[in-house]
């Protein structure tokens, strides 16, 4: 089993085998960016997966030197950090070795299979759209730098490196790490995603030449965790996380995603969160697919951004979801891409939506550096201009951000004295090429595939030792495992998700937890349970909407709060076809939702509609050509999966 991350502006992938590397910082960072300040670790809420599995439970059938398999360890080490730990295995007999080690680790959160990650902007072709910023009056940019240019704040970028030496991003790119070659100091950039999303967030701004950022006092922290193709694990997303709250980052950008939540990354942003970092994610880029809910923006704690074009609507490709939480411009976004492909070009995604909320957030901490992560959330949330429907909805979460808005929610003390330019500088000319982009990857990913496998490293990063770390005595640290039926299921099915926890080996019982619910749309609730005498939290629940479940073990005088992973589960309509009469078909849907449905008929060559309707429980659609064949179709919307019945002859 493997799994997926994706950078999200959207381009195609190499395929390649997993990579075989410690994924841990170099040593030679340590000394790159002023680590903070020592003193208590602060708290944050630890995620366990993978601890009391069999490791045949993890592993897939097939392992071999041709197939390998990369085995992540998550530790918690003695000063409280969650430490990410990478090796490959050629052979099952290595494999189940390396999961049993893991689990036995000291400080042990979490062994798993590593996630390939993407990019995730869309391509553009190479016919220019706009000759210049629709973005910045659409935000009104200008009005905002009134209030806040971000001065003093860094911002990690955590993508596919950052072309330092750009001559619209000179002196505004620190010392940063290359998680993929295993090196440290001056950032570049192979693949040029990472350096337009820079751009968009700090490019040099009021020079007379080039692109304006949105927060051009903001200094960039490179965190290399793609490759040339745009491809990483997640695992180093993970390790990235980690070293940019250690390194002074306030705010972390990640306009990348994976089909599956990985515990390795869910921990490490608890960790940045608790360190004060906001942490800002790319929704995906896969509507037309249904919008499979992407990772990490879908992770707890993370602000997920959904993509608009210059009329406010979502954009295409934009994925809509529970999670999302707001949305920014990210269709046909003009900013900075490597000299070399032409200084300067158009890209569209999420990945584009994702650094304007990480640029806002920068504006929001420059004007008031006490306001903590959930202050800073909620000023782009209340304000945003609502979109869509009335209220929060799966499009545009709570609408398309509004930063002159925002930033009126917070104190004014920090307002700059000389903004910048007040009208954004834009290249004179149309820029000679755009970024490297190519076709959109396929979207058929499940949360234990990918398409497109990522490439292996051309070196393994050159680790310093994982500390063996141990929690702090007489702390304990519950370990939470979870089972359920399929994550798709047809409507209507009764699913029980068991969570059993224990505790050194033993069952947690007796304890106070939560059990916290989400709909399609909206955020956790959660209510109070007690585990029982084994240990066992059961939820029981009949399929007639997706939801997810997960369950929170409360924290004691002697334990550590800690959280299971998610699962989600998706009702599937069922749909049946049969004949009602001469010429005549009844259509069946358990699940209607007054969602579209078609009756369509085959021509030989592919399948034609015949009729489509909003979806009800039974429909007769009589007056058809007999002969041919015919069968019924269920669209998808957010609260239920479509389907397609068996084919019927007339």
């Amino acid at each position: 089993m493997s799994l997926v991350m994706r950078r999200f502006a959207v381009a195609a992938v190499a395929a390649g085998a997993l990579a075989a590397a410690v994924a841990t910082v170099p040593s030679s960072v340590a000394t790159t960016a002023p680590p903070v300040a020592s003193g208590a670790a602060p708290v944050w809420t630890p995620v366990t997966s993978g601890l009391t599995e069999s490791p045949d439970e993890l592993l897939p059938e097939r392992i071999s030197a041709d197939e390998p398999v990369s085995i992540v360890s998550t530790v918690r080490d003695a000063t409280g950090r969650p430490v990410v730990t990478t090796r490959r295995a050629t052979g099952r007999e290595q494999a189940q070795r390396l999961i049993r080690a893991g689990q036995r680790a000291p400080g042990a959160l979490a062994v798993e299979l590593d996630a390939p990650v993407r990019k995730l902007d869309v391509p553009t072709g190479t016919d220019p759209l706009r000759g210049s910023q629709w973005d910045f009056a659409k935000l009104r940019i200008a009005t905002a730098w009134q209030r806040s240019t971000g001065a003093g704040v860094t911002v990690a970028v955590i993508d596919s490196g950052v072309e330092a030496t750009h001559p619209d991003l000179a002196g505004r790119v620190l010392p940063g790490v290359d998680l993929v070659a295993g090196t440290s100091g001056t950032s570049s950039d192979p693949n040029g995603h990472g350096t337009h999303v820079a751009g968009t967030i700090a490019a040099v701004t009021g020079n007379g030449v080039g692109v304006s950022a949105i927060a051009p006092d903001a200094r960039i922290l490179p965190v290399r965790a793609l490759d040339a193709q745009g491809s990483g694990l997640m695992s180093d997303v993970a390790t990235g996380i980690v070293y940019a709250a250690d390194h002074g980052a306030q705010v972390i950008n990640m306009s990348l995603g994976s089909s599956s939540q990985v515990a390795s990354v869910s921990n490490a942003i608890a960790y940045a969160r608790a360190h004060g970092v906001v942490v800002v994610a790319a929704a995906g880029n896969f509507r037309d697919a249904g919008s499979p809910t992407s990772w990490p923006a879908a992770d707890e704690g993370v602000i997920a951004v959904a993509s608009t074009d210059s009329t406010d609507g979502y954009s295409s490709f934009s994925n809509r979801g529970s999670y999302v939480d707001v949305a920014a411009p990210g269709s046909l976004i003009f900013s900075t891409v490597p000299v070399a492909t032409g200084t300067y070009g158009y890209m569209s995604g999420t990945s584009m939506a994702s650094p304007h909320v990480a640029a806002v957030a920068a504006l929001l901490k420059g004007a008031d550096a006490a306001l903590t992560p959930d202050a800073i959330e909620q000023a782009l949330t209340a304000t945003a201009t609502d979109l869509g429907a009335a209220g929060r909805d799966p499009d545009y979460g709570f609408g398309r951000i509004n930063p002159v808005e925002a930033l009126a929610t917070v104190a004014t003390e920090s307002a700059p004295t000389t903004p910048p330019a007040t009208d954004p500088v834009v290249s004179p000319t149309t820029p000679t090429a755009v970024p490297p982009t190519t076709a959109q990857p396929s979207p058929s990913e499940t949360a234990t595939a990918t398409p497109d496998p990522v490439t292996t490293p051309t070196s393994s990063p050159t680790a310093t030792p994982v500390p063996s770390g141990t929690p702090a005595p007489g702390v304990t640290t519950p370990v939470v495992t979870g089972k359920g039926s399929a994550r798709t299921v047809d409507y209507g099915t009764v699913v029980t998700t068991t969570f059993t926890v224990t505790a050194e080996g033993r069952p947690w019982a007796r304890q106070r937890a939560s059990i916290c619910v989400a709909a399609a749309i909206g955020g956790f609730r959660c209510a109070a349970t007690t585990t029982s005498d084994g240990g066992t939290v059961r939820y029981t629940r009949a399929v007639t909407s997706r939801y997810s479940v997960r369950l929170v073990v409360s924290a004691t005088a002697s334990s550590h709060q800690v959280s299971s992973a998610t699962f989600a589960y998706v009702p599937r309509a069922v749909v049946r076809l049969a004949k009602s009469g001469k010429g005549a078909l009844t259509a069946t849907i358990r699940g209607a939702t007054r969602q579209t449905a078609s009756l369509q008929r085959y021509d030989g060559r592919s399948w034609v509609t015949v009729v489509a309707y909003r979806a009800t429980e039974r429909r007769t659609v009589s007056r058809l050509r007999t002969g041919w064949r015919y069968r019924a179709v269920v669209g998808t919307t957010a609260a239920v999966a479509g389907a397609v019945s068996a084919t019927v002859r007339l």
